[in-house]
């Protein structure tokens, strides 16, 4: 079910100037901004109290109660570790077939939301990384950090100017005390959603620099510090949040930035194989 960002999000180009106030207002300070009054949403968001309820039923709301009342409902999901999603007892059918059950139901989830992107989000956030002018970070979470690594290792063969991130407040202190406007930080980060990251995307975002967020869903709390958001979730039914459509999403990028940089992406790749034959062997 879609969350009520995905909701905002998607509707905020058919609502009206007053209802986009709010849209805007509740996912600058997602999820707290709206579980506050209508009275104190609307003083935020400069607008009349009726126009936080007609905004609430634009999204398909019953009223900003029920509106309410879906947002409590993430935060108690978000909240929720895997050892609570842990079945009671074993399937009783076979590993394979538990396992096929299982890719299928995630890769039609994968391709599900990977179709709701946003066309002008992927768009820049493809211009971002294509753009060797400036300098690319990348960054990710606990476990989100081996997406920020895969990416990286292929960017670098692509472009100059890539580096990992793996300790932006230790080792890495020095690249974050440099950035500049026209730095680029691409940062990781799934559910469950790390205050370690919307710090570092909030210090990226005073220094002026640009945050593209990957994530499994538009209610991250990263995503009002990034000005380019890529969401894909593939998690259906699974004791652990699934990275698989971030996996394929972070691998389907790889394609599109190497056409967009173009011959000098080529001529790179070429060089860089060239210095790695003596270490390959097929």
């Amino acid at each position: 079910m879609a969350t009520v960002a995905a909701r905002a999000g998607a509707a905020l180009p058919t609502l009206s100037k007053a209802e986009r106030r709010v849209g805007r207002a509740l996912l600058a300070d997602y999820p707290s901004a709206g579980l506050v009054s209508a009275a104190r949403l609307a003083e935020r968001a400069e607008v009349s109290p009726p126009t936080v309820l007609r905004f609430a039923q634009s999204l398909g709301y019953e009223g900003f109660t029920d509106l309410q009342v879906a947002l409590r409902a993430e935060l108690t999901s978000r909240s929720n570790g895997p050892i609570t999603r842990l079945p009671s007892a074993p399937e009783a059918d076979g590993l394979l077939d538990r396992l096929l059950r299982q890719a299928h139901a995630q890769n039609d989830r994968a391709v599900e939301t990977l179709a709701q992107l946003p066309a002008s989000a992927l768009e820049a956030g493809v211009a971002l990384l294509s753009d060797t002018s400036r300098p690319l970070h990348l960054h990710g979470g606990r476990f989100s950090h081996l997406l920020a690594i895969y990416l990286a290792a292929h960017l670098e063969q692509l472009r100059p100017g890539v580096r990992l991130l793996a300790d932006p407040t230790g080792s890495d202190l020095g690249a974050m005390i440099d950035l500049t406007r026209k730095d680029v930080v691409v940062l990781f980060d799934f559910h469950r959603y790390q205050r370690s990251a919307a710090e570092l995307a909030a210090r990226v975002h005073r220094a002026g620099a640009t945050v593209v967020l990957i994530t499994d869903d538009l209610a991250c709390p990263v995503a009002p510090e990034a000005e380019v958001v890529l969401a894909a979730t593939s998690t259906v039914g699974t004791t652990y949040q699934s990275m698989a459509a971030g996996f394929l999403l972070t691998e389907l990028l790889i394609p599109l930035v190497m056409d967009a940089i173009g011959e000098p992406a080529r001529t790179r790749m070429a060089l860089w194989e060239d210095q790695r034959s003596t270490e390959l062997l097929g």
